[in-house]
């Protein structure tokens, strides 16, 4: 037997099939109807729904055949997703492709193989709507352009079934995200209240107590209700951005270079190139580019900020293995306590630093970056020396 060669662009391929959710679930009636539809109407005992999966070719539907998946080394639909119209093998008994294969010479005895790839709406081959028999034959006009019609209600059910996917994923977000905005609205209570009560009380004794705003005492005041403001104003703003990107979820993973991310993020952080920011290999990715912005963003700011250096020296590089690549953001800033690792990422704790610009954080930011990582499918780490710097290495699947 002869395996068939991989498609150009198998990664790629193999990425969007996995976002289906669609591999191993259950049998489904809609998808059985079409399979049993499609074998009355080619008169073939056997009809698949076959997925083309890394190293197997799996069933979402199989009619007339107990199997659920073989192996993609004996995949005649393997074959099938390299076609953009039908795929058709009269007799594979005398096709070089197949003549040897077990699925040829024993059960279940294939002679006869038609097959219609399986592509979405961004070309991607998913693997094949096919009939199976185990005697020669030809399809006519009619049976062809059925099964091409079969075959786009298969996608159309793979789509309808991709999106129920998602709006399910985005409701139980939304409920994730409305439970973390009543403990929220707890622990920031305090923080905005306190200078709050500040502004008030300050202002009730400026307007007893003074009348000339010349007088030294009474500029002391406004000098301290003008603290409390800017305070107030820190924390909602940094709130307000917090959530708005804790919110944030991309409609649709995409493929996007990473660097073209990181440097969108240094028109904005490093104009005059004023920092050394060292980029890394360029690497595509699979995931929510929006996500990954805004990770990016707070990592590098803050890599800028809390850096006593005379220079700020930030290195990105990327490592990939097998299964997963991790992403480290290295600066030479100020360094973190090794005690205070499982705190950072909290909610309003900081480190109570005055950073490059003679400003203290909120607290917020490495709490939205965590979130937006795990948002991602990732996981973030941290290594650090106080004075020497800081490494963060976000973890995601490849």
């Amino acid at each position: 037997m002869i395996e068939a060669r991989l498609p150009d662009n198998e990664a790629k391929r193999l990425r969007v099939l996995e976002e289906y959710q669609i591999l191993d679930t259950k049998n489904e009636k809609d998808f059985d109807e079409i399979t049993k539809l499609a074998s009355e109407i080619c008169e073939s005992p056997i009809s698949l729904i076959s997925l083309v999966d890394a190293d197997r070719q799996w069933f979402k539907s199989a009619h007339g055949l107990s199997s659920k998946e073989t192996p993609r080394a004996l995949s005649f639909c393997a074959h099938a997703i390299h076609d953009e119209a039908i795929f058709v093998v009269e007799d594979a008994r005398k096709d070089i492709r197949f003549h040897d294969s077990p699925l040829v010479t024993s059960n279940p005895n294939i002679v006869f193989y038609a097959g219609i790839p399986l592509i979405d709406k961004d070309g991607f081959a998913l693997g094949s709507l096919c009939v199976i028999d185990n005697k020669t034959k030809k399809l006519n006009d009619f049976q062809q352009k059925a099964l091409k019609t079969l075959s786009r209600q298969v996608l159309k059910l793979m789509e309808i079934k991709k999106l129920n996917y998602k709006l399910n994923a985005k409701n139980n977000l939304l409920k994730e995200n409305y439970n973390e905005l009543e403990r929220f609205s707890h622990v920031v209570s305090h923080d905005i209240k306190s200078p709050l009560n500040n502004i008030l009380g300050l202002t009730e004794l400026l307007k007893e107590e003074h009348c000339q705003v010349t007088n030294p005492e009474a500029n002391l005041y406004i000098d301290l209700i003008k603290e409390s403001s800017d305070k107030l104003k820190a924390y909602i703003d940094a709130t307000l951005k917090a959530y708005k990107e804790g919110t944030l979820v991309a409609d649709e993973k995409e493929f996007f270079y990473l660097n073209s991310v990181l440097k969108e993020n240094l028109k904005l952080l490093n104009p005059r190139n004023e920092f050394e920011i060292n980029l890394p290999e360029n690497i595509e990715i699979f995931n929510y580019k929006a996500l990954f912005e805004q990770i990016f963003l707070n990592l590098i700011s803050n890599a800028i900020k809390y850096n006593d250096k005379p220079k700020v020296i930030v290195d990105i590089n990327v490592k990939i293995s097998e299964d997963f690549y991790s992403i480290i953001v290295k600066d030479n800033g100020m360094g973190i306590e090794n005690d205070k690792f499982d705190l950072i990422f909290d909610m309003f704790y900081t480190l109570e630093k005055v950073d490059r610009f003679n400003n203290t954080g909120t607290g917020i930011g490495l709490s939205t970056v965590k979130t937006l990582v795990r948002r991602a499918g990732g996981e973030i780490t941290v290594k650090s020396r106080l004075g020497i710097g800081t490494e963060f290495v976000l973890r995601f699947k490849a």
